[in-house]
């Protein structure tokens, strides 16, 4: 699948560097000159179909960059912009927001982490390759997913994935298939340092003398956090922690495909059990 990712024009907020997620503001004219240009830069570049987010700017930009081409339009509410709680409508520049921003699994105060708005924007592109394998699609969407989308294509630290921007317009171009593994030969544990449960596992593994497993901190790279989103995003297992809108660390995932939550099930499958069990 060929997918072509842009951002939409630009806001009167995007032009006073002003903080814009979930509100709802139109393109200014800037913005709309931005949109038209790009649609003009795209003109003889073969696209089947349009899929973008459902908030004002992003549709005022996909009609524009669209003028004149019979293409389909989706919208997709897993494109919308993250949620930035109380920080909406704030600078840019705000210590706090900035804070934040360095930080995966921390929500904004009112709104949503980077794993909440990886997993719904990860869902998106991986259902995208299942249903167009073969198309050509652009996405019109927003900075913050833009930087979720350039996450899934290309490893990057936390502070790559921070100084990350996209332009109003920008295109990106990505290949998109499905290929996937989650290595062999051994269990892995995906958590996070700052799980209490997670720490646990880990000193109890120590304690029980069992090394057999690779340890995957899902906070340290978006390469990790996106290998442990499509696992949670997949299997019934988790599907208790999705619905409570928790994590699901620790989880235990084995060369052949079974799946536990529970450390001392973990070492009884292993074969290391404390026989507390």
């Amino acid at each position: 699948m060929k997918l072509y990712v842009t951002r939409h024009g630009e806001t009167a907020w995007n032009a006073e560097n002003i903080v814009c997620g979930t509100t709802d503001l139109p393109l200014n004219d800037t913005g709309r000159a931005q949109a038209l240009e790009t649609g003009a830069q795209l003109a003889d570049t073969p696209l089947d179909l349009v899929v973008c987010s459902p908030m004002l700017r992003a549709r005022q930009t996909a009609e524009l960059i669209s003028q004149g081409r019979d293409l389909p339009l989706l919208l997709d509410p897993r494109l919308r912009e993250q949620d930035y709680g109380e920080y909406e409508g704030g600078s840019r520049f705000d210590e706090g927001f900035l804070a934040h921003k360095k930080s995966f699994a921390t929500r904004y105060p009112g709104g949503e982490s980077h794993m909440v708005t990886g997993r719904r924007v990860y869902g998106f592109l991986e259902d995208a390759a299942r249903a167009w394998p073969d198309q050509r699609v652009l996405v019109v969407c927003h900075g913050g997913v833009c930087r979720v989308i350039e996450s899934y294509f290309h490893d990057m630290t936390n502070e790559e994935y921070f100084c990350f921007s996209m332009g109003n317009c920008e295109v990106r171009e990505y290949d998109l298939s499905l290929a996937q593994s989650f290595g062999e030969g051994e269990v892995t544990f995906y958590g996070t340092y700052t799980c209490p449960d997670c720490r646990e596992a880990l000193s109890l593994f120590a304690e029980q003398g069992f090394t057999g497993y690779r340890y995957v901190e899902i906070t340290e790279s978006t390469r990790a956090l996106k290998e442990f989103l499509r696992l949670r995003d997949t299997r019934a297992e988790l599907g208790p922690a999705r619905s409570a809108g928790k994590l699901g660390v620790p989880c235990f995932l084995f060369p052949d495909g079974a799946l536990t939550l529970d450390p001392a099930a973990c070492l009884e499958k292993a074969g290391q059990g404390t026989g507390a069990l």
